[in-house]
């Protein structure tokens, strides 16, 4: 339940507070005081499309934000806990936020959300039906969404739409195989070549590194090799080497020694120098050997080196990325090999499918059609008990054959109404004026509110077109849809205003040049005064004033608030 509306910079409102009741509440006031306006800054908090130009003058920003107490266990406690929100204390205050940088930004308790986020939520929370709500009854796509809401038909429509995504996705992808057997035998010969040539260049990962070293090595091969035979000459080869030098101080301290022990000591290090010696002789021996290079193996390492930069180009920048595309260009190979088979069994698999989805829309269908039978009589009674005494309704459903099945089952309805005796049905887009379409609106609604999971309804302009006695009618009609709900009502009717929980009056001034509004809720002699100027135009006479005590008395005003 929507239970506060706060809007600050949005149009002519400047700052304004809105508290809301559970049941009915009205708004009412002058032409153009800015009713409208807090029905358009509801739509923002339900995800309607941002305008800068709303934006009050000589301001920045403004800021849209709603107060609502949720259901814990609710579709829109769900909805929060999977974008990783929840809720405070069983409230949910989402805010809007317009810049006339266009930067504008969206929140659910103080969390920045997407605004798509901000509509499905919005689905669960207010339902508003204006003008364009009106103009959308006109729609067969909405007529056939109140059909099944009216069914009780929403859970098997939305499996029936799922079960439509499924059949069409595996339609596709089994059209696609069949169009690639056209292409089958060159695309086989193609893979067959490719995993043969990756197969024959034999790949190693780390290969190509090793040749270049390899190569770097042969093309300095006689400076590696002179490098390595004047470092061995310094260590060995000549008298006067390392080794040599070595040996010659080891023998000095030896006889050293056996005058006094002492002089014998360092011995063992240089016993230690002239093995490490002998192992780094080792190593130059082994290095020498392998500058060593066989007569043609430089032009085999480059031939080598030439290949796998042709087979990097068409295959992939290394030796695993090449080695990946041989896999995939494997398995692909294989189901082609393997494609009759395939085709089978995607055809086994779509069969299954159509027949599933052809048991839903059918159960779809016969129920759309149980609720036609019933949907269409208490309508005509709802418009009959709105003013519209010769109104004649019918629901046309046409069903299509199992072949033509759709994401909406196979039905297209259509809603036909006849105003006067004599005169034949026709589709509403073509017989209904703004007053009967909004009788009809309201005449659907009453019929579905048992049907309606949305705890706040909001309803701009329902009584175009209609007075009297129907006005009477039509606040009974939103009085019983606010029973167990909250209703929301911008009205110009005395009525209307009457039968409602919470009055509240939108009033219009201008201070400091400046156009200010303000929501105030009525009570006692203010909400007497209210409906009396409804009743009798600016001049209030105490006559309107009796007229309007009558109303609020037949209305239970006195169980009422205010």
């Amino acid at each position: 339940m929507l239970r506060e509306l706060r809007v600050r910079n949005f149009a002519v409102l400047e700052a304004v507070v809105v508290p809301l009741a559970p049941g009915l509440n009205v708004l009412t006031g002058e032409t153009g005081a800015g009713k409208s306006m807090l029905i358009d800054a509801i739509l923002l908090i339900r995800g309607a499309r941002a305008q800068g130009d709303v934006i009050r003058a000589d301001t920045e920003t403004a800021t849209v934000e709603a107060v609502f107490d949720v259901e814990p266990r609710g579709p829109v406690a769900a909805l929060l806990d999977e974008a990783g929100l929840g809720l405070d204390d069983g409230q949910l205050v989402l805010r809007r936020e317009l810049s006339r940088a266009g930067r504008h930004r969206a929140f659910a308790n103080d969390a920045p959300v997407t605004v798509g986020l901000l509509e499905r939520l919005g689905d669960h929370l207010v339902e508003v039906h204006g003008q364009h709500e009106h103009q959308r009854l006109l729609e067969p796509a909405r007529q056939l969404e109140l059909l099944d809401r009216f069914a009780d038909a929403e859970d098997l429509r939305e499996e029936v739409g799922g079960l439509f995504a499924k059949f069409r996705e595996a339609r596709a992808e089994m059209e696609r195989a069949r169009a690639a057997e056209r292409d089958r035998a060159q695309r086989e010969d193609l893979l067959r070549f490719q995993v043969g040539e990756l197969d024959a260049a034999r790949l190693r990962s780390g290969e190509e590194a090793e040749l270049r070293a390899e190569l770097r090595r042969a093309q300095h091969a006689e400076k590696l090799a002179g490098g390595l035979a004047e470092a061995a000459a310094l260590l060995d080869d000549d008298r006067d080497a390392a080794t040599s030098r070595l040996a010659r101080a080891a023998r000095l301290l030896g006889d050293l020694g056996r005058i006094d022990p002492a002089f014998a000591a360092p011995v063992a290090g240089l016993d230690a120098a002239q093995a490490h010696l002998e192992e780094v002789l080792a190593a130059l021996r082994a290095l020498r050997a392998d500058v060593v290079v066989e007569p043609g193996r430089r032009e085999a390492i480059d031939e080598r080196l030439d290949a796998l930069t042709r087979l990097k180009r068409k295959y992939g920048e290394s030796a695993e990325a090449m080695l990946g595309f041989r896999e995939e260009a494997a398995a692909e190979l294989d189901r082609l090999g393997r494609h009759e088979e395939i085709l089978a069994e995607q055809e086994r698999l779509l069969g299954e499918l159509r027949v599933e989805l052809e048991a839903a829309a059918t159960a779809l269908a016969d129920r759309r059609q149980g609720a036609v039978e019933r949907l269409a009589p208490r309508v005509e009674r709802e418009l009959r008990a709105l003013g519209m005494e010769r109104a004649v309704f019918r629901v046309a459903l046409e069903r299509a054959p199992l072949e033509a099945i759709g994401a909406r089952g196979l039905d297209r309805v259509e809603f036909r109404l006849s105003t006067n005796p004599g005169e034949e049905l026709r589709p509403l887009a073509r017989v209904a004026s703004g007053g009967e379409l909004s009788r009809t609106m309201l005449a659907l609604k009453a019929v579905l509110a048992r049907a309606d999971r949305v705890p706040t309804m909001v309803f701009d302009e329902v009584d175009a077109g209609i007075g009297g006695r129907v006005a009477s009618v039509v606040a009974q009609k939103l009085a019983a849809a606010a029973e167990g709900r909250q209703v929301l009502c911008v009205t110009h009717l005395a009525p209307i205003a009457a039968a409602a929980q919470q009055h509240l009056r939108v009033v219009k001034s201008v201070r400091g040049g400046r156009t200010r509004v303000a929501a105030e809720p009525l009570a006692g002699a203010a909400r007497v005064e209210e409906i009396a100027r409804m009743l009798g135009g600016e001049t209030v006479t105490d006559t309107a004033r009796g007229h309007a005590r009558a109303l609020l008395d037949a209305a239970g005003g006195g169980k009422r608030r205010g």
